[in-house]
C-alpha cells in the first residue's frame, strides 16, 4: 500500500512539473506582447515566479519519491546494466538538477535584480534584462526538455523492458 502511494504521489509530482511547459510558454507569449509595455514588469515576475513554484514541487516531489521508489525496489542507481531506462532518468535528473542551480537560479536572480522592488514602474527595462529573460528562456527550454523525455522514459519502459 506505501509503494503504491508513493508512486502515485511520483505520478502526480510528474503531471504538475509537466504542466509547467504548458504554463511556460503562455506567460511567455504574454511577456512578449506586452514588452515595454505597463504591468510588464509584473508578468515577468508572475512567469518567474510560476515556473519556480511549478519547479520546486515538481522537482523535489520526484526527487524525494523516486529515491524512495528505488530504494524499496529491486532497481539501483545509475546501474545501466540491468535498467538503461532508469539509468538514463536518473543522469538526465543530475543534468537538471545542475542546470537549475549552476544556470537558472543565477540568472532569474539577476533578472529580479535588474526588475527592482517597484512593479509598477514605467521605466523602461535595461537590454541586459530582455538578454537574461532570452536566457532563462533557453534554460527553461532545456528543462522542460529533459523533463518531457524522463516523462517518455518512464511511460515507454513498460513496451520495451
Amino acid at each position: 500500500m506505501e509503494y503504491f502511494i508513493i508512486k502515485s504521489l511520483h505520478i502526480t509530482f510528474a503531471g504538475i512539473w509537466l504542466a509547467n511547459l504548458l504554463t511556460d510558454s503562455v506567460l511567455r507569449g504574454i511577456i512578449t506582447t506586452n514588452k515595454q509595455k505597463s504591468g510588464e514588469r509584473k508578468f515577468i515576475r508572475l512567469y518567474m515566479t510560476f515556473i519556480n513554484l511549478l519547479g520546486i514541487i515538481g522537482s523535489v516531489g520526484i526527487l524525494a519519491t523516486g529515491i524512495f521508489l528505488v530504494l524499496d525496489s529491486q532497481y539501483g542507481f545509475f546501474d545501466m546494466s540491468a535498467n538503461h531506462w532508469l539509468a538514463a532518468k536518473q543522469i538526465l535528473m543530475v543534468v537538471l538538477l545542475l542546470t537549475i542551480f549552476l544556470f537558472i537560479i543565477p540568472t532569474a536572480k539577476k533578472i529580479k535584480t535588474e526588475l527592482g522592488e517597484n512593479l509598477e514602474s514605467d521605466t523602461i527595462l535595461s537590454e541586459n534584462t530582455y538578454l537574461l529573460l532570452q536566457k532563462l528562456y533557453r534554460l527553461s527550454t532545456i528543462v522542460n526538455a529533459i523533463v518531457l523525455i524522463n516523462f517518455l522514459f518512464a511511460v515507454t519502459h513498460y513496451l520495451f523492458g
